[in-house]
């Protein structure tokens, strides 16, 4: 089976979330018995140099009303099923989809001609692929041009990572795109309150829509989950499949993992306090013995940031040493940055470090995951695989990861255990926070779960498998 996998970020060229993690590790599990070639844009900030990315010599050009566009064909060395496209319009940007005031004013022409030039270099260079898979609103468009303009007959699978980034535009994006008005500009295709809607349009024309965990695929259906779009997603249920995500082993590995201090596995698991103390001593906590508790991620409404902000002023009185590392949103970078140093057990990092991450997970007894909605969530598999207890609220792929660890019927192989909490609110995130403490208290309980989550599979073997069906 060929398969052509599209994305708007593979890691480690280019990453502001999970998106990029998923597009990296699937792919590779997928070689495992397929051929997948992936294609993303060649962004100003992809460091060709280091991964040895070059100009294939192929360049085709794309008209798009009335202007030309040419699009270069990239390939990194080392893969030469890992392609790139370059054109300065989609590319020459410093963050990959907006700046401080919001997004770019040409997304919708920018992920218009990336989502035209997947196709074309697919058809430029015959490939000859079975199933094209696309990834969130900025590759949706490949589905509506395949079945409109192209009428090609490979199979398209959509996964939504989060239906809450839609791309969003004028509806002059139809003209500006060279769309057909009484085709595609319709209340369940395209059109979204007399504007256009990419996501909407990866939903109508894929074949099969695929979210990415079980549980998360049957609250976009709902009116508290769905942004507008449940009655749409009602409607192509029989399309609509959650396949939880996974982690790659090979990058995600305590044993091997270059960024930490102390390299360490399940049988070798004491050495995890190395980490811990090297950390607090180079972060300035004190008192490394104190369970350590630490937030990784954007900082967003949906991350559970307001809880975590309300709750500082309380943890600062706790045992316990708090670490955070995270970036986002202009008005919590500022928040974030204002304390900074402010509590002397708690340590705020304002930017983007996978290094320092890494040293985090390698150190940390707990991750700090109250999110208000959760697709599928990777960080709390991280944490699992780096020997510590994920801290969750009780939605999305959280909720098919995780079990509490009071709840003893529930222990399985296939599953982590850790503090869980379903009522939104600063009185509950307190307590399941309270609770992990006190199950630190007991190290001989604590150290069991730990040593469950790390033999906890969550790598993307089983993943992969519910993928390949859903190629066929």
């Amino acid at each position: 089976m060929n398969i052509l996998f599209a994305s708007s970020e593979i890691f480690p060229y280019a990453k502001s979330g999970g998106l990029a993690d998923v597009a990296h590790s699937l792919p590779n599990e997928l070689r495992e018995v397929a051929k997948v070639y992936t294609v993303m844009p060649l962004y100003s900030s992809v460091d060709r140099k280091k991964y040895d990315i070059s100009y294939s010599g192929f360049s085709f050009d794309i008209w798009l009303n009335g202007t030309k566009h040419q699009i270069d064909l990239y390939r990194q060395s080392k893969n030469s099923f890992e392609l790139f496209l370059y054109n300065p319009i989609l590319c020459d940007r410093e963050s990959l989809y907006n700046d401080s005031f919001g997004d770019f004013g040409n997304n919708q022409l920018r992920f218009g001609l990336f989502s035209y030039a997947v196709i074309e270099t697919m058809l430029r260079l015959e490939l000859k692929i079975d199933a094209i898979h696309l990834n969130d609103w900025q590759s949706a468009l490949v589905a509506l041009l395949a079945k409109t303009k192209y009428h090609l007959t490979q199979k398209i699978v959509f996964t939504i990572h989060n239906l809450a980034y839609q791309g969003i535009f004028h509806k002059s994006a139809m003209n500006e795109l060279e769309l057909n008005w009484e085709e595609c500009f319709k209340s369940d295709r395209f059109e979204y309150f007399d504007q256009v809607n990419f996501l909407k349009a990866g939903i109508f024309y894929s074949d099969v829509i695929t979210t990415v965990s079980p549980t998360y695929a049957l609250e976009i259906q709902t009116p508290s989950f769905g942004h507008t779009l449940e009655s749409m997603l009602i409607t192509n249920s029989h399309k609509l499949k959650g396949i939880i995500n996974g982690i790659s082993y090979d990058v995600f590995n305590p044993a091997t993992d270059e960024n930490i201090y102390k390299n360490f596995d399940i049988q070798s698991y004491d050495l995890k306090l190395k980490n811990k103390t090297k950390l607090c001593k180079e972060l300035n906590l004190s008192e490394p013995n104190r369970p350590l508790f630490i937030f990784i991620g954007r900082f967003a409404d949906q991350k559970g940031v307001d809880l975590i902000l309300q709750s500082l002023h309380l943890l600062k009185d706790f045992e316990i040493n708090v670490a955070i590392l995270g970036s986002g949103e202009r008005y919590y970078n500022g928040v974030f940055t204002k304390l900074t140093d402010k509590y002397s057990n708690i340590h705020i990092k304002v930017g983007y470090d996978e290094s320092f991450a890494r040293k985090l997970y390698a150190s940390a007894d707990f991750l700090l995951m109250p999110s208000i909605f959760e697709p599928c969530g990777l960080n709390q598999m991280i944490m699992m695989r780096y020997g510590g207890v994920p801290i969750v609220a009780k939605t999305g792929g959280l909720k098919d990861t995780v079990v509490d660890f009071s709840d003893s019927s529930n222990h399985t192989k296939e599953i982590g255990v850790g503090v869980t909490f379903e009522e939104y609110n600063l009185f509950w995130y307190m307590h399941a926070i309270t609770k992990a403490i006190s199950l630190y208290s007991n190290q001989k309980k604590y150290i069991k779960f730990a040593k469950h989550n790390m033999s906890v599979d969550n790598s993307w073997k089983h993943s992969a498998k519910e993928y390949l069906r859903v190629y066929k």
